[in-house]
């Protein structure tokens, strides 16, 4: 039986972090291209309304996406690029956790108004990049890295697909072999 933190963390080969970030990175996505879609005049209002409301998705997926990244941090070796990179990637990700606070403020005015105002939008640009280099540095982690990547090609598929599994597969079965064949 799994303990909590497995369920927090994922399992090795199937971690919790990266499907949380891509609902907290669509979110952030999405209502940063409802204010530029409403600030070029494309249904203002209900863009307006859409991005205050997707931003706020996006910030309240922030919190379980940290918590996860940070455990996932804290498994990386000491004193290496890796758990440097790490570093660099929490704190552009907590940048643009605040810019994207920032933006939820500054638009609350616009959200009631039906419009899309100027401070939110230029916000909302600035945090979407500083989201797309902080995202930039978390694939570097994942795939140069392997950062909570299970790495085990000869792994059964019944094995993979079931979290839990893969790290303690058996060897494949021979009848497997035509699955390799070239």
């Amino acid at each position: 039986m799994p303990g909590p933190m497995a369920l927090v963390k994922g399992y090795a080969g199937k971690p919790s972090h990266p499907p949380l970030t891509d609902v907290s990175i669509g979110a952030y996505t999405a209502g940063v291209a409802m204010l530029v879609l409403g600030a070029i005049g494309f249904q203002e209002e209900p863009m307006a309304h859409g991005a205050l409301l997707t931003i706020s998705a996006g910030l309240l997926v922030a919190l379980p996406t940290a918590l996860t990244g940070l455990l996932d941090w804290l498994d990386i070796p000491r004193r290496t690029p890796a758990r440097k990179l790490g570093w660099v990637h929490l704190g552009a990700m907590l940048t643009a956790t605040v810019l994207f606070a920032a933006t939820w403020l500054l638009h609350l005015q616009g959200y009631r108004a039906g419009e899309v105002t100027t401070p939110a939008l230029v916000a909302g640009l600035i945090a979407e990049a500083v989201l797309a280099g902080g995202g930039y540095l978390g694939g570097t982690l994942a795939y140069v890295y392997g950062v909570r990547v299970l790495k085990n090609p000869t792994t059964r598929v019944a094995d993979a697909l079931v979290p839990g599994r893969a790290d303690h597969a058996s060897p494949p079965h021979p009848d497997d072999a035509a699955d390799t064949a070239p």
